[in-house]
């Protein structure tokens, strides 16, 4: 036990810096002035309030039901794209100046309509109302319907002319 050293904190003196002043108290009134050193008085501030775009949100989309009550107009722009495509979890839509397309989850095109040349391709059925058109072809093009001369065309398959003409010859 008589080998156990004890140690003590070493004690460090206050000493003040260059031209300070030793023991300040500024709740004293300076000598110099006869004024007591007083904090100033900082007027009562409100606390700004949040700017909401009300009308916009109000009259145009409904948060709550997520939902577009009104026109909106768009700017020029590149592209759009509706949704991410994953593959075997979700397709998605993009527009551009050349046209639409949509694909599936399976990366596969469902519909796509040609901005710069009218064409549309469509992989499911298409269901109107009324379907107003030139020419129809069928299947693999073996069948016409021509709606401007009033007739429809078989055409055989191996040999490519025409084997039945129903209408206008």
């Amino acid at each position: 036990m008589a080998d156990e050293k004890i140690y003590t904190p070493d004690v460090i003196d206050n000493n003040p810096l260059p031209d300070q002043i030793v023991g300040t108290d500024f709740s004293v009134s300076d000598p110099g002035t006869k004024d007591v050193a007083q904090t100033p008085n900082i007027q009562d501030q409100t606390v700004p309030s949040k700017r909401v775009a009300v009308e916009l949100i109000g009259s145009a989309l409904n948060t709550k039901s997520k939902k577009i009550l009104a026109e909106f107009q768009f700017t020029e722009s590149g592209a759009i794209q509706v949704g991410k495509y994953i593959p075997s979890v979700s397709g998605d839509i993009r527009i551009s100046p050349n046209g639409i397309t949509a694909r599936n989850d399976a990366g596969v095109t469902t519909f796509s309509l040609d901005g710069t040349d009218g064409s549309a391709v469509f992989a499911g059925t298409i269901q109107a109302g009324t379907l107003i058109g030139g020419k129809v072809s069928v299947g693999d093009g073996d069948i016409l319907i021509d709606g401007e001369e009033k007739r429809m065309i078989f055409y055989d398959p191996d040999t490519g002319l025409a084997s039945i003409i129903i209408g206008n010859a």
